[in-house]
């Protein structure tokens, strides 16, 4: 609900903001069609003006005032509709707490005056949460302005069509969780995990080691992508003994769910159901139930895996 709304509410910054003072925010980059401005476009220009300033300073109470007094915001159902300027200050001051509070950046398809003092405008809002090389979640949105007595324009509604995240956007907040290095030591077995960024930036690649004391090491290779059609994601593996695997992963509380069917390089079907649970940033138990081999059960496992602390920068 909150990225949603905050989709609607940000539909603003689109109408030409370009000619405002310079800033580095992404909401301050939208684009302005060509042709002299008529005073309607300039005074969008204006409200949307208002609106970066303000959500740059993370002021909720001059976000709030940019709406008229019964102004609403809500998603294509009609759903979860936050009404009036008090609902959205308080609901803005939330999203300005947060420590990820992203940054916005949109595209705007069309602005329609459909009255001299009502103009409908739709586009896709970007955001971009804090951190380097993020990749931005998305929304498609309508809004209606109406220009108020003084001749400013202020948002009377707005609402979300539905998401319009990019395939790596799926992505992020599973890179945000697994990317970087893991480790975990359970008897004679280890295993190193390395995750990270395909460099397409389209998918998260991922290393596998398993090391025992008797037996060769084991390399797996892993690629993990949005399957846009399924609506979720999918990791396919190959180890380096010629096995491979599906999985598809569904977010949870507390981590994820993975269900797993593949082959062995023998030829026997595999499955099972994992699930990775989370303790803080650095740690997470990596559970294994419901394992098959050509259906026969094998015991359940479970690991305790770490994120390796960084190598030492070189003198």
């Amino acid at each position: 609900m909150k990225l949603i709304t905050l989709a609607l509410i940000t539909s603003l910054a689109a109408p030409l903001c370009a000619q405002e003072p310079k800033s580095e925010s992404p909401a301050a980059n939208a684009a302005v069609p060509a042709g002299e401005a008529s005073p309607e476009i300039t005074g969008l220009r204006q409200a949307a003006a208002d609106f970066v300033i303000a959500y740059n300073k993370k002021d909720a109470a001059a976000v709030a005032a940019l709406f008229t007094e019964n102004g609403e915001v809500s998603d294509l159902k009609g759903e979860d509709v936050i009404s009036g300027r008090a609902g959205i200050e308080a609901y803005y001051k939330d999203i300005f707490s947060a420590d990820d509070a992203p940054s916005l950046a949109v595209e705007v398809g069309s602005v329609r005056l459909v009255a001299p003092d009502l103009a409908i405008e739709d586009g896709t809002a970007h955001f971009t949460p804090p951190g380097e090389d993020e990749p931005a979640r998305s929304n498609s949105f309508t809004t209606v302005l109406r220009k108020d007595g003084n001749g400013a324009w202020q948002i009377a509604s707005t609402r979300t069509l539905g998401d319009a995240t990019s395939a790596e956007g799926h992505l992020a907040d599973l890179a945000d969780d697994l990317k970087g290095d893991w480790t975990s030591q359970k008897g004679d077995t280890r295993l190193d995990l390395a995750v990270g960024w395909h460099a397409s930036g389209k998918y998260l690649s991922a290393k596998l080691l398993v090391t025992k004391a008797d037996a060769d090491p084991l390399t797996t290779t892993v690629r993990l992508g949005w399957d846009a059609a399924r609506k979720t994601i999918t990791q396919w593996t190959f180890d380096d003994a010629g096995g491979f695997a599906r999985a598809d992963w569904t977010p949870t509380d507390t981590g994820w769910m993975i269900r797993t069917e593949g082959t062995t390089a023998d030829g026997e079907t595999t499955s099972a159901n994992q699930q990775i649970v989370f303790d803080g940033k650095d740690a997470f138990t990596w559970s294994s139930k419901d394992r098959l081999i050509n259906g026969e059960s094998i015991p359940d496992n479970e690991l305790r895996v770490v994120r390796q602390a960084p190598e030492p920068a070189a003198e």
